[in-house]
C-alpha cells in the first residue's frame, strides 16, 4: 500500500485503491470522505475554523469553511457523488491549560464545532468521530476498503503490557547517554559560541563548518531551500554568510547537526522516525514568528531556543519507553501534565535532562533557561522572553499535529507564558497562517508538505466556487 502524508493545511483526493492517505492531528481536525460506488476518497488536515475571505480564497484547505466545499469539489473531479459521500472525522484534541489563562487556545474545540456546522451544511453524514481528549491522532483513510483508523497514545497503552516498575534512574547512567551525543554537537556547539560570543570572523567559521563534509553540504542545501528565499544559488559557507548573516547561519548549522540527533523515532514518546526533527523545526519557526509578532529581542536567539528545547527527550527516551503506562495512567487518570508525570516517575524529566546537555555542551545561559524550562516558564528569570516564547511555540506545535508526540497535548500551557509577552487569540491565529503558508512552500524542512500542484488547483477552484458558510462573529 503506498502511504500519502496530508500535512496540515492541505488535501489529498485519489480513486487509487493502493493507497492510504494519511495525517497526524493534534488540536486540528481530519476529515475523510468516501464515495463507495466510485471508489473515490479524500482526506484533508484543517488548522483553523475561519479566516476572512482573502484567507479563504489563497489558502482553502487551511480552514474548514473553504477546505471542506473544496474536498468535495476536488473528489466529484474523479467521479465522485456529493450524495454518495460518507464523512468520518478525528483530532479536535484540547490542550491542558491553565485554569486561570486568559487566552482561548483550545482551537480543537472551535475546530470541531466548524467542522460539524460546515458538512451538515453540505449534507454530508458523518459516520464516525474520534473527537476531543488530550493527546495527538494519527488518522489515515485505507481507499481499497473505504476505511478509516485512529492511532493514539490510549490504543497504544492497551498493546503494551504493564511489566511491573523498573528500577531508578540514576544521574551516571544519564551522563553516559549524554556523553555519547558530544561527537555529532561539537561543531555546533563551536559555532554557536563564537557567533554568540563574536570571537570569530567569516573565514574562521568557514573553516569550522567544512572540517565536516556532510554538515558542510546539508548547511548548503538548507540555504538554498525555499525557506530562505535567496535569488541566487549558495555555493560557499562565506556567502551564506554575507546573504543571511551569522545567526540565522548558526541556526542552519544547528539545523543540519541535530538531524542526525532527532532522526530516529522515540519509541517512550510515541514518536516516529523523524518526527522529533519535524517538531523542532517546527517550534523553532514559530518561537522565532512570536519573538517577531511580539517584537521581542533577537528573534534569530528565539529560533535556536524552539530547535533545541526537547534534547532531552533524546535522552530519557528508554527509561519513559519502560514505564510508559504508568505515565499515561497519572496523565489520563489524575489529569496530570505528561512532564509532571515524567518527574514523579523517573526523578527526571525532560527538561531537566535537556539542560544538564545544554550546560555539558557549555551553550549559552538563555539556551540552558530554555531547554531546562520550556515547560515552567515562570523559571525564565531574566530570559524570560524567550522561555516564553519557547513554551507557548511548543504547544501550538503540538496543536497543528507537527511531530506531535504522545507527550504534547498532555503538557499545560501556563497563564505566565501568556502574560510575559502578552499573547492574545487573534496572535495564534495569525501564528498558525503564516506557520501553513511556509509549510506548503519549503518540502526540504517539511518533507512531504503536500502537492504544490494540488494547491495551485484547489485555489483555482475555489477562487470560482462561492463559500456557504461564512465564519461566524
Amino acid at each position: 500500500m503506498k502511504r500519502i502524508l496530508v500535512a496540515p493545511g492541505e488535501l489529498k483526493v485519489s480513486a487509487d485503491r493502493s493507497m492510504i492517505l494519511e495525517t497526524h492531528l493534534g488540536s486540528c481536525v481530519g476529515v475523510a470522505m468516501y464515495d463507495r460506488e466510485a471508489t473515490v476518497g479524500g482526506l484533508i488536515h484543517i488548522m483553523l475554523p475561519g479566516g476572512n475571505n482573502d484567507k479563504e480564497a489563497t489558502a482553502p484547505c487551511l480552514y474548514a469553511v473553504s477546505g471542506i466545499p473544496l474536498l468535495i469539489a476536488e473528489m466529484e473531479k474523479l467521479g465522485a457523488s456529493k450524495q454518495r459521500l460518507a464523512a468520518a472525522i478525528a483530532g479536535g484534541a484540547l490542550i491542558l491549560i491553565d485554569k486561570k489563562l486568559s487566552v482561548d487556545m483550545n482551537i480543537g474545540r472551535r475546530n470541531s464545532v466548524m467542522v460539524k456546522e460546515v458538512l451538515k451544511e453540505e449534507g454530508i453524514p458523518i459516520i464516525n468521530e474520534d473527537i476531543g481528549g488530550n493527546f495527538g491522532r494519527t488518522f489515515g483513510l485505507e481507499l481499497a476498503a473505504g476505511k478509516t483508523k485512529v492511532e493514539s497514545a490510549s490504543h497504544r497503552k492497551e498493546k503494551i503490557p504493564f511489566a511491573g516498575i523498573p528500577g531508578e534512574v540514576r544521574l551516571n547512567d544519564l551522563r553516559r547517554k549524554i556523553d555519547k551525543l558530544k561527537p555529532v554537537s561539537e561543531i555546533a556547539r563551536q559555532v554557536i559560541s563564537r557567533i554568540e560570543y563574536a570571537t570569530c570572523d567569516i573565514n574562521e567559521l568557514e573553516k569550522i563548518i567544512l572540517r565536516d563534509q556532510a554538515l558542510t553540504a546539508n548547511v548548503l542545501k538548507i540555504c538554498n531551500s525555499a525557506y530562505y528565499g535567496l535569488p541566487n544559488r549558495i555555493s560557499s559557507i562565506s556567502k551564506a554568510v554575507v546573504f543571511l548573516g551569522l545567526k540565522t547561519l548558526r541556526n542552519i548549522v544547528l539545523t543540519a547537526c541535530i538531524y542526525n540527533l532527532y532522526e530516529d523515532k522515540l519509541d517512550g514518546y510515541s514518536s516516529k522516525r523523524g518526527e522529533l526533527f519535524k517538531h523542532s523545526i517546527c517550534c523553532a519557526i514559530v518561537s522565532e514568528l512570536i519573538a517577531k509578532q511580539k517584537k521581542l529581542k533577537d528573534p534569530e536567539a528565539v529560533f535556536t531556543a524552539g530547535l533545541l528545547h526537547d534534547i532531552g527527550k533524546v535522552i530519557l527516551d528508554q527509561y519513559v519507553f519502560e514505564r510508559f503506562n504508568l505515565i499515561i495512567d497519572k496523565v489520563v487518570n489524575e489529569k496530570r501534565s505528561f512532564v509532571a508525570a515524567e518527574k514523579e516517575l523517573l526523578g527526571y524529566d525532560h527538561t531537566e535532562v535537556g539542560g544538564i546537555v545544554a550546560e555539558d555542551w557549555r551553550l549559552p545561559p538563555f539556551l540552558v533557561k530554555a531547554i531546562s524550562s520550556h515547560h515552567q516558564p515562570e523559571g525564565g528569570q531574566e530570559h524570560a522572553e524567550v522561555v516564553a516564547a519557547v513554551h507557548i511555540a511548543d504547544g501550538i506545535c503540538s496543536m497543528i499535529g507537527a511531530g506531535c508526540g504522545v507527550d504534547g497535548l498532555a503538557n499545560r500551557i501556563h497563564q505566565e507564558a501568556v502574560s510575559i509577552i502578552d499573547l492574545n487569540e487573534n496572535d495564534v491565529d495569525r501564528i498558525i497562517e503564516q506557520l501553513a503558508e511556509i509549510m506548503g512552500r519549503d518540502e526540504l524542512l517539511w518533507g512531504n508538505a503536500g502537492d504544490c500542484e494540488r494547491t495551485k488547483s484547489a485555489r483555482r477552484a475555489l477562487s470560482s466556487r462561492p463559500l456557504i458558510l461564512r465564519k461566524k462573529k
